[in-house]
């Protein structure tokens, strides 16, 4: 019975000591193991994305323990890690270009001092009359009208140099398809003239326009004064025109 013990405690003593033997061997080794050199297999600089991480492939060492306890050391596989790293493609967005708007600003105008010119003063001027167009001229505001229910009538006046009545000037009367002429003074006091045009009934309250006219005779009815246009529509209420004077311009 002692014996079976003292034989089980050999057998433990035996493996106790085998085992550490097999551990004291193995730290031997990871001490005397030289440090593993990393080899980049790529030249190239990669350029890493953010998400992708290296896959690193480390050499399993293998070692082969003899049965004795003094055991013949194999010379450790030399490990060497081989790092294979994917080549990432780089996606560069288009650059965005900012178009800088330049504003241009006029610099500011300086204002010239304007000198006020001195004021001259004002010199008496002489301006030559105008020289009238015609020989005679109707004197505005002479005439003068009154009603005459028997039918209008027309006499005037010619003044000539200095103001002073004159005979023997032509004056040209017409209406219609109507003419008339008369010379101042012709059975007329001095420088007077005088028309009747005679109007029927039906014609005493019509709308009718009468012209007077200076010519140079009765003959050669060429003007010499511009015409005197009178409107008539009933002789009850305007039918005598009188006074009607045209007056030398020359």
């Amino acid at each position: 019975m002692k014996l079976r013990y003292l034989l089980i405690l050999g057998v433990l003593v035996f493996f106790n000591g085998f085992i550490f033997t097999v551990l004291l061997l193995m730290a031997s080794r990871e001490f005397a193991r030289p440090a593993a050199t990393p080899s980049v297999l790529s030249t190239a600089t990669p350029t890493r994305q953010p998400t992708s991480s290296p896959t690193t492939i480390d050499a399993t060492a293998t070692y082969s323990t003899l049965p004795t306890v003094t055991s013949t050391r194999e010379p450790a596989p030399t490990s060497t890690m081989v790092i294979v790293e994917p080549t990432a493609t780089q996606t560069i967005p288009p650059a965005t270009a900012t178009v800088a708007t330049v504003t241009a600003t006029s610099p500011p105008v300086t204002p010239t001092a304007t000198s006020v010119p001195a004021t001259a003063t004002p010199s008496a001027t002489t301006t030559a009359a105008p020289t009238p167009s015609w020989d005679f001229e109707y004197v505005a505001g002479s005439m003068s009208v009154s009603p005459n229910c028997a039918g209008p009538y027309f006499e005037g006046v010619i003044l000539g140099q200095g103001g002073a009545k004159t005979n023997g000037v032509a004056v040209h009367f017409w209406f219609y398809d109507n003419l008339d002429c008369k010379v101042s003074g012709d059975d007329k006091p001095v420088g007077e003239w005088g028309f009747n045009p005679g109007l029927a009934d039906n014609l005493k309250n019509a709308h009718i326009e009468f012209y007077l006219q200076v010519v140079d005779n009765c003959t050669n009815l060429a003007p010499r004064s511009a015409i005197l246009t009178i409107p008539f529509d009933s002789a009850c209420e305007a039918g005598q025109f009188e006074n009607i004077t045209f007056r030398y311009t020359r």
